[in-house]
């Protein structure tokens, strides 16, 4: 037997399937054939409305094809396939995950905050604390809590303010920062990140190496890593000023100022770094920024992310998961003899597999966690009759699903640059009545079309924080 509807073929970009057309051709032409020809080819006559049929049927099984033949491939693969692919890489797809935020209790010193202490927000979500601490002198301790419920549940400043269970000498509670908003099931872009890095997982003392271990542990929702291989450290602080992009530095207090090193300081805008030489290299002389802006003679820190690191270190950043997890990852992965930098440090114990003997070597482990520092957001829309009543809604959580990375993009991370451009695709798609004049982003304030997130931020995203303006 034979036909004449055209067959699949297999080329440079894997299968390719005919054209429904093509497909409705063949049929129609076979049609006429078996029928021994001058067959009506009109498609409202019962053979052409069966030649519809059966190229429809064709058309789903060629696409059934491309779906099962897309996705082995990791660059395209999604749901059932996607999970398969991450078993051979002992990965499976993270569950829904809570929003976490570090707050501030309050009470009396010597009080104990334990594990799973409960506080609850405005809206009367539920959150417990993921970490115990001591209430120290000065009757403060900043713990990070965790939202019971999973999903994107937002959490503003100062929105969680309230004791939920009552223990003594516990008095008070609140957040001055955002908390970083839970995420639904990991996508599908969240999901191939995570196995990218994952694969770095079975080397050893690389930085690819440690961000997938770190990567691996349960509830990271970031990372980041990079490190200092000199026998200084990296950076330098300065007396410098700022008139318009040029950087003038007048007094090195240590360090090398460098092309590439973000500029830190009071009054210094967020995101700003050092683009090219003038008349310093590496001292005191003039260089140019990125960003336009006024600041007066004052102590200043240049360095790649922001931050400074110690000699022969480590930096990494994490956000997200149990201290001692992430402790135990560093050190599995982390070349011997290696110095740290960050604010959180954990003791890790050498059982040696059983080669020593009782006392067990023992190991201080120190990262970074980092600052969630809120993005802020103004995105200017052309004002016109079809203009939906919730339409400022409808942009909010475009804005927010593409933040997060829910709609299947990459996500606002640590060290990322939140660029306005990647806003526009999700609100072009609510409709033709969806006209963008401008979308600008900034910490503080929104002002710029793109701003650089430092090594020690980890970027969040409130729907307050979105200013929806029709012009």
């Amino acid at each position: 037997m034979t036909t004449q509807v055209p067959q699949p073929t297999f080329g440079a970009t894997g299968f390719v399937a005919p054209a429904s057309s093509d497909i409705l051709a063949g049929v129609q032409a076979d049609q006429n054939t078996a029928f021994g020809g001058n067959l009506n080819p009109g498609l409202t006559t019962p053979q052409g409305q069966l030649a519809q049929s059966l190229t429809a049927i064709i058309g789903d099984v060629n696409s059934q094809f491309l779906s099962l033949a897309n996705g082995v491939d990791p660059a395209f693969a999604s749901g059932r396939m996607q999970d398969a692919i991450g078993r051979i890489y002992y990965l499976t797809r993270q569950p829904a995950t809570s929003t976490t935020v570090t707050a501030t209790c309050s009470g009396l010193t010597g009080t104990i905050i334990p594990i799973g202490a409960q506080a609850k927000d405005q809206s009367g979500n539920i959150y417990v604390s993921t970490q115990s601490g001591t209430i120290p002198v000065g009757g403060s301790i900043n713990l990070t809590f965790s939202a019971v419920n999973t999903g994107p549940i937002a959490c503003p400043i100062g929105f969680l303010n309230a004791i939920y269970q009552s223990i003594s000498g516990w008095d008070s509670i609140t957040n001055s920062t955002a908390g970083v908003t839970g995420t639904d099931v990991e996508s599908r872009s969240n999901f191939e990140f995570r196995r990218q890095n994952s694969v770095a997982a079975n080397a050893q003392g690389s930085l690819p190496a440690v961000l997938g271990a770190v990567f691996g542990v349960s509830g990271v929702l970031d990372a980041y890593a990079i490190e200092n291989t000199l026998d200084v450290n990296s950076g330098a602080v300065v007396t410098g000023s700022i008139a318009g992009t040029s950087l003038n530095v007048t007094a090195v207090t240590s360090g090398t100022v460098a092309v590439g090193q973000m500029v830190t300081g009071a009054g210094v805008s967020q995101g700003t770094y050092i683009l090219a030489l003038g008349t310093g290299s590496g001292g005191t002389g003039t260089y140019t920024v990125n960003l336009t802006q006024t600041v007066g003679s004052t102590t200043l820190t240049t360095a790649i992310g922001g931050v400074p690191l110690l000699p022969h270190s480590l930096y990494v950043a994490v956000y997200g998961g149990t201290s001692q997890s992430i402790g135990n990852a560093i050190w599995t992965k982390k070349s011997p003899g290696c110095n740290y930098n960050g604010n959180t440090s954990v003791t890790v114990t050498d059982s040696g597999n059983g080669i020593y003997t009782t006392p067990l070597p023992s190991y201080t482990v120190t990262w970074q966690t980092p600052t969630p520092t809120a993005i802020k957001m103004i995105v200017q829309m052309i004002n016109n009759s079809q203009v939906p009543s919730n339409a400022t809604t409808l942009i909010q959580n475009s804005i927010l699903s593409a933040f997060s990375g829910a709609d299947g993009g990459s996500r606002a991370r640590i060290g990322s640059t939140v660029y306005h451009s990647r806003y526009y695709a999700g609100i072009f798609a609510l409709g033709s009545w969806a006209q963008i004049q401008e979308i600008l982003v900034g910490v503080g304030a929104a002002t710029q079309p793109s701003v650089l997130m430092q090594i020690n931020q980890v970027p969040t995203l409130q729907a307050s924080d979105i200013t929806v303006q029709f012009i």
